[in-house]
């Protein structure tokens, strides 16, 4: 017997809907990065994941710090400038959205979760396979298309960003407070886990340690910090350690503070040799090479 004339179909209903997503993009800039401004008709946001910068908008100046985010609603002019102390990470993504509650972003500028900051990594990570264009091109006006990406990214790069909008939103409902009071307490201990162990890394930056010492230290044994490690990064612990040594090298040569010798002493590099070889590996470019590249397009953001 056919039943299927007693089911009806509900609509979901989609209270953030992202239409057109324009950029996407990943910058790190040196120290005295300066953006003059502009305005435009769609959505902005701007994530600082590194380092300080100032914003001046229509009405105010704002100052944003690391796990700082700040969203322009469109028409709203706005530019920003590095501190002069520190070389930012910022993570700038526009869109269009027509949905009435994107209205809440309006002026806001929200610190960002762990939860959230996952999205945002997601969505670079997405980014990097669907498009060819650089996502460090400030000059860059559009997405251009692998002819080859895995199946499903752009649908992945709009669920997480509307998914990250939602949880924002959410903080300020009753919602978001039963979600924290119910959430695991494992994830918990894994999340302490993981903070204490990037802790010990960053205060050793420049020790020569193995991962016995790390969980000597921390008190973890070396399966459990590889699980926790390769849920929250994908990465082995010393891998992940090798990783964030480099960024800071990166952030160095961007502040101009030190010349490779200096860098090679400060974070324990064996030798300038070494130093040179394993950026390479990680960036693709030669110490001097990258030097040149950030501040080309630091300097030449609006040179026609």
């Amino acid at each position: 017997m056919d039943n299927t004339s007693n089911y009806y179909g509900t609509i979901m209903r989609q209270e953030i809907v992202i239409e057109k997503i324009f950029t996407i993009h990943y910058f790190e800039y040196t120290k005295d990065f300066y953006f003059p401004g502009e305005a435009h008709d769609f959505w902005e946001l701007l994530y600082v994941d590194n380092g300080v910068v100032d914003v001046v908008t229509d009405n105010n100046h704002y100052s944003l710090f690391k796990g700082d985010l700040i969203f322009h609603k469109p028409g709203e002019f706005h530019n920003l400038r590095a501190d002069g102390k520190t070389a930012p990470n910022l993570v700038v993504i526009s869109y269009s959205c027509s949905s009435p509650a994107s209205e809440w972003f309006s002026g806001k500028i929200l610190r960002v979760s762990e939860r959230e900051r996952t999205l945002i990594a997601q969505i670079i990570h997405e980014a990097q396979r669907a498009f060819c264009s650089p996502l460090d091109d400030p000059k860059s006006n559009g997405l251009v298309r692998f002819e080859d990406s895995p199946f499903g990214c752009e649908n992945m790069i709009k669920l997480y960003l509307e998914q990250m909008l939602i949880c924002l939103i959410r903080r300020d409902t009753d919602i978001s407070v039963r979600e924290q009071i119910s959430s695991s307490i494992n994830q918990r201990t894994k999340e302490r886990a993981f903070n204490k162990v990037v802790n010990f890394l960053e205060d050793n930056m420049a020790t020569d340690f193995h991962l016995d010492d790390i969980c000597r230290s921390t008190g973890y044994s070396r399966s459990y910090l590889y699980q926790v490690f390769r849920e929250r990064t994908g990465r082995s612990v010393m891998e992940y350690h090798k990783r964030i040594k480099l960024e800071k090298t990166k952030q160095i040569i961007r502040e101009g503070t030190h010349n490779f010798t200096q860098i090679c002493d400060t974070l324990g590099f064996s030798s300038p040799q070494y130093f040179s070889k394993l950026f390479k590996r990680y960036t693709g470019l030669t110490p001097s090479e990258y030097s040149s590249s950030v501040k080309l397009k630091s300097e030449g953001y609006w040179e026609s």
